[in-house]
Parts: structure tokens; sequence; C-alpha cells
């Protein structure tokens, strides 16, 4: 016999998109409020793209996550004591379908499902058409795709001739097999650090193309989590805090210039940090070579890049593999492009970053790159969408109407001050960061960046979504 959650109708339903961690975190906070929702992902099990397997995932197996445990679980089920400081793809994978059993989410969860269009009529009514052919109408969505569905390929992509493979950054699976070839990493970000090292394991040559430095920091500082170590900075020192921050990273593993890299363009606490372990050995090495931006593509397959450094001028290579980590556009193909209103330099104008201004049933999760993990980012998310269909379930209340004016406002209006500690939808402990003032950063130059899922200080934008949670409190 079918149980109660199958009884309800879908018109009474939260539709779900993606079972990765904030799909998962949003399911977890209706469940708590007794909100009906499905949950829908086109992959066979949850966890999103935390499974090596899947063929669309921009994770490979042997990838180093630079988030430690502590930023990278729930507060309602800490990470297994037997899995190391810093997870795997493999073990992230493990863990979060032991987070969805712990809730009973997969009863709700629909696998290799995908959403073909979802399309807004009135307030509260969503006609949502899936690949298996049903057409349904739900009260709201959830959006929690993530930021890997659109990636973004540089105009200049287009001219590479067919000798030279171009790979985007998503589908880069590990480095075997690249014995005796030539590698170009395009990118400033993480995603060009970690390839770079990795291919670097295997390949013949590896040059890596950045057209803005960064500063590198690794994975443990004092013995610690750098992460950590970073929640327990003292905030007062203002400027010179920041001095001690970069005295301690120089004196750790070094200043990027030195090795050979660009220089950082922004200060150390500014800046969107590459976190790694080995990216500068690798460099000082000869294993990786710096290279500035691509300038011209020749007809037989030659790449053109500024020189580096003191060495001025232009510099000719000729790779075999070209790998594209110029990171992922907004937007998804199942909603209408023009639902959501951009801003004036063209990015969703999404309130705190998921919420649809003037538009209660519709959240957009995890749009949003940050330095660290983003875990705590996308529980406030779902916790506020929880609280806000629950109360517009049954009409309003004083907390969704102060909610919509916060929403149709400047988010500079939301207080960044930390909040008293209180417990969200599930009983989750209060603070796994501090927040720090620091000026939010926009993406790394590639040329589009108005188009680029947009890079955001984590504590300012953490620290805002607490005191909006608090309404609902």
């Amino acid at each position: 016999m079918p149980d109660l959650h199958d009884r309800i109708p879908t018109r009474e339903k939260v539709l779900i998109i993606g079972a990765g961690p904030a799909g998962l975190a949003a399911a977890a906070s209706l469940k708590a409020l007794d909100v009906p929702f499905e949950l829908v992902d086109r992959a066979p099990h949850v966890g999103g793209i935390w499974n090596p397997e899947r063929e669309d995932s921009p994770v490979w197996p042997t990838l180093e996550m630079i988030s430690s445990r502590e930023y990278t679980q729930y507060e309602d089920l800490v990470q297994p004591v037997s899995f190391p400081e810093y997870l795997s793809p493999t073990q992230m994978a493990k863990y979060l379908r032991a987070y969805a059993a712990r809730h009973d989410l997969t009863e709700h969860f629909r696998p290799r499902t995908t959403v073909r269009s979802a399309r807004p009529f009135d307030e509260g009514v969503w006609e949502v058409e899936l690949s298996t052919g049903e057409v349904g109408i739900y009260r709201a969505v959830i959006s929690a795709h993530g930021i890997s569905e659109r990636p973004h390929r540089p105009d200049w992509a287009d001219e590479v001739p067919s000798s030279v493979r171009v790979i985007h950054a998503r589908d880069w699976t590990g480095a075997d097999g690249l014995e005796g070839q030539r590698v170009l990493v395009v990118g400033s970000g993480q995603s060009a650090a970690d390839i770079s090292v990795d291919a670097s394991r295997r390949a013949l040559e590896v040059r890596w193309s950045m057209r803005t430095g960064h500063w590198v920091v690794p994975r443990r500082i004092a013995g610690m989590p750098g992460d950590v170590a970073a929640s327990r900075e003292p905030s007062l020192l203002g400027g010179l805090n920041a001095k001690i921050a970069e005295t301690v990273i120089r004196r750790t593993v070094g200043h990027p210039a030195d090795a050979g890299l660009p220089a950082p363009a922004a200060p150390l606490l500014e800046d969107a940090v590459i976190v790694s372990d080995d990216v500068l050995d690798r460099v000082r090495e000869g294993r990786i070579t710096p290279a500035g931006a691509i300038t011209g593509v020749d007809a037989d397959g030659s790449v053109t890049h500024l020189a580096v450094g003191s060495h001025a001028g232009h510099v000719r290579f000729v790779p075999d593999l070209i790998v594209l980590a110029t990171g992922y556009e907004t937007g998804a193909a199942h909603l209408p492009q023009d639902l959501v209103p951009r801003t004036a330099s063209g990015r969703p104008d999404l309130f705190l970053g998921a919420f649809a201004r003037g538009r209660d049933d519709l959240v957009i999760l995890g749009q949003q790159r940050v330095s660290g993990g983003i875990l705590p980012i996308l529980v406030e998310q779902a916790d506020i969408a929880a609280y806000m269909l629950a109360a517009t379930r049954d009409g309003s209340s004083p907390a969704v109407e102060q909610f919509r004016r916060l929403r149709a406002g400047s988010e500079d209006a939301v207080p960044t001050t930390p909040a008293p500690a209180a417990s969200g939808v599930r009983g989750r402990v209060e603070g796994l960061l501090g927040a720090r003032k620091v000026t939010a950063r926009s993406t790394s130059g590639t040329g589009t960046d108005e188009a680029l899922v947009p890079q955001v200080d984590r504590d300012t934008l953490l620290a805002r979504l607490r005191s909006v949670r608090e309404l609902f409190a």
C-alpha cells in the first residue's frame, strides 16, 4: 500500500531539484517542519557531484578537498572518527548517503530523474515536466542544481584545431594516460591549481595560464586545519591582523611571486585564496610552469600566452591537451531565463545568494563560490527556505512580512554581526565560522566575469544569513 507521502498531491509539495549537499540540507529542513516535498536527481544515488563514478561530476578520485572535516559536515551528523581530517570524494559520498539515511530522505528521493522544465503560472503554482514524461503541479521549487551545470568556455577555445584536445575542468578524470604529453591548464582559481598539480604527476610538461594572481595557503597552519585556524583569528586587530596573516603565510609556504607565479592582486584577507600544499613546490621544481593570459591560437595548434614575472613579451606553446578551469556560468536549463531579474553586472539578483526577489515559491541554493567549505552557507539558506515555506503554507506571519521587506531592499541593510547562539531547524549548535569583516570579492578575470558564478566572502554572507534566520526563531 502507498505510504502517506505518496498520497499527498504534488500540488501541496515542494520540489527539490538536486540531491547534493544543498538539496539534502533543504530536504532535512523541510521534513523537520512537516513540509511535504519530493527530491529528484539525475544520478542513481544521493550525494550530487560527490560521486567520482558520475560522468558529469567535476571531482575525480584523487581530488584533495580543501575544507577540513569540521567544515564539511552537518552539525546534526558529525563525520566518522575513522575518516581523515580531509575527506576523499568517495568518503564524502558515503557521508552524504549516511545523512540521507539518518533523516529518511531516501523515501522522498526519485533517482535518475531530471527536470526538463519548471515554469511558474502564479505564486505557489509551478508546472514541472520530468524526464519520465510526467507533468505535475508543485507549490514551490528549490533548485539545488549546483554550480557545475554550465561550464564556461572562453571565445578563443573555439579557435583551437582538432589536433589539440580541449576539455573543461568538469571533465577532468585524473592524470593517468598523460605520460609524454604537454598540458596547458587555463584558469586562476582553485580548480586550475588542483588540476595542474594532478597533471604534473604524469605529464611531460604542464603550463598553468593565470590572468590573476592569488595567495596560496596550506591546508594546515601551526598543526591545525587552515580553515579552523582562520576562524580563530582575532578580528579586532584590523589592518595589523592582515599583516600578521601575510607574514605567517610568507614564512610557512612563501610568497607566490617568489616561486614564479603572478603576484596576488589583493591582500591576503581579501583574496580568493588557493588552498594547496603542493602547487608552489611543483612550480619551484619546474614541474609546473607559470604562464600569463592566453593571447592567441594558431592553426597549427600552438597557443600564445603572456610571460610571467620579469620576462616580458609573448610565449608560444604547443599543447597536446588544454584544460579549461575557467569557471561556470550562472543559470539552469530547467528554469526560464527571464525568471530571475539580473543585476547591473548581469548576474541573477538573488537575495543572500538564494532567494528570488518578490517570490516566496522559488529558492536557488548554492550559487556562490567561497574560499573553503560552503556547507555552512547551504545549511543556513536551506533553513531560511524551510521556515519561509512552512510559514507561507499557512498564509503569512510577522516574520515572513519582515523577511519580504528585507528581501526587497539591499543586502547591506542586513546586519553582519553574528547572532547569539541559537538552534536552527534541526537543533544545530551555533558557530562553525566566526564572522570576519572582509571586502566582498568578485570572480577572477576570465573576460566574462558578469556571466560567472560569483565569488563571495563566506563570513559576511554567513553572518547575514544567520541574522535573517533569527526572524523565524
